[in-house]
């Protein structure tokens, strides 16, 4: 993925500067009155002139409704807005909003993430390409330097990011990022309600249906990191739970000839890092336990002790290779708590919001 990620050359077909038809960008919410506001005018202001804007509301009990009528009524917009009455989870909110869009291609975008002018307009051009069916846009952290827990998802977004470009060299990611991603209307179909993952989800059933689905680091959106440690495993833990799941329901997908490099390579390489890993990197760690604690197996502590000397000094020297297995263990020591609560049927796809990042973007409000 290393050797491939440098080959952005294969990762678009050539934009075309005239292609522009006509989009449906959804925006789900459930209490987003921090950031409802700023996210319209980031949609209004999107370089991009065809586009129709659906909310769906997921019984919001803030004020997040009475602030997107304010909008449209004070600055004049033509806005969709569907309301729940019930909060089901954002598939059933997706699922709702699917049926009423007009436009070729769907762009699904979140609250509390702000797009660049251009994005819709680079995320879309990706479709003027016939073998094209789904895109997704790169993520730029605002504060990557805030604290330890930010650092972590700064360091994990960069392998994140070299990961997505080498598949899609290969072929196509099954991964996609869900503030930003955009998929052709005529091959969505209905999520199942308990989806956890929904971008994921969505970009894998279109792929398994032999279209491309891409990774596009020129389509732009800026994000928070959640500034704590108990914020960001709330909201990793999510992500993780998600990913095994949509792994889980697709193994039919695993070294099938049919799927060419995606399901010879890139789909087993990615369910062996999110389910079998995970249980590696468990059953390694009782089994040292057993060898130390009940076998009395000196070499191996001594081998252990040696290990941390030579970690510490990594850490200290500030090497990348520390980095890296850093991310490596807090991404396993995520995914097998992700693995814990799909196999107890913990299910968490009634979103929890971060409200420590919603938080952030009503202190530090971006210049308007």
């Amino acid at each position: 993925m290393v050797v491939k990620s440098r080959q952005r050359d294969l990762l678009h077909n050539p934009r075309k500067e005239d292609f522009f038809p006509l989009v449906s960008v959804i925006l789900a919410t459930y209490n987003e009155e921090n950031t409802v506001v700023r996210k319209l005018r980031n949609l209004m202001e999107q370089d991009y002139p065809n586009k129709q804007i659906i909310v769906v509301d997921s019984a919001s009990d803030d004020g997040t409704v009475e602030l997107i009528e304010e909008f449209v009524k004070d600055k004049d917009v033509e806005i969709k807005l569907i309301q729940e009455r019930e909060r089901r989870g954002k598939a059933s909110a997706l699922n709702e909003a699917f049926k009423h869009c007009s436009g070729k291609i769907v762009v699904i975008t979140d609250a509390d993430a702000i797009c660049e002018k251009d994005a819709l307009k680079k995320i879309v051009s990706n479709f003027s390409g016939a073998n094209v069916g789904a895109a997704t846009g790169r993520q730029v952290l605002l504060n990557p330097n805030q604290n330890l827990t930010t650092k972590f998802e700064k360091t994990y977004r960069g392998f994140f990011e070299l990961l997505r470009v080498g598949e899609c060299s290969l072929d196509a990611t099954p991964v996609f990022n869900g503030p930003l991603m955009a998929f052709r209307l005529e091959l969505l179909e209905e999520i199942p309600e308990d989806t956890i993952a929904d971008d994921s989800h969505l970009a894998v059933q279109i792929r398994e249906k032999g279209f491309r689905t891409v990774y596009d680091p020129d389509a732009v959106f800026y994000e928070y990191a959640p500034p704590t440690f108990r914020s960001r495993l709330s909201q990793k833990l999510r992500r993780g739970q998600g990913l095994v799941q949509m792994f889980l329901r697709q193994w039919r997908m695993l070294f099938n000839r049919k799927y060419g490099k995606f399901g010879m390579i890139v789909f087993p390489a990615e369910f062996f890092m999110h389910v079998v890993s995970p249980t590696m990197v468990l059953a390694f760690l009782v089994l040292s336990a057993y060898s130390l604690f009940l076998m009395g197996n000196y070499m191996l502590i001594g081998l252990i002790v040696v290990a941390g000397i030579s970690f510490s000094a990594l850490l200290v020297m500030k090497v990348r290779a520390a980095n890296f297995i850093l991310t490596f263990l807090d991404s396993q020591f995520i995914l097998l708590l992700s693995l814990m609560c799909h196999i107890f049927g913990i299910s968490q796809h009634k979103w929890t919001k971060v409200t420590e990042i919603r938080r952030l973007w009503k202190q530090n409000a971006v210049s308007e």
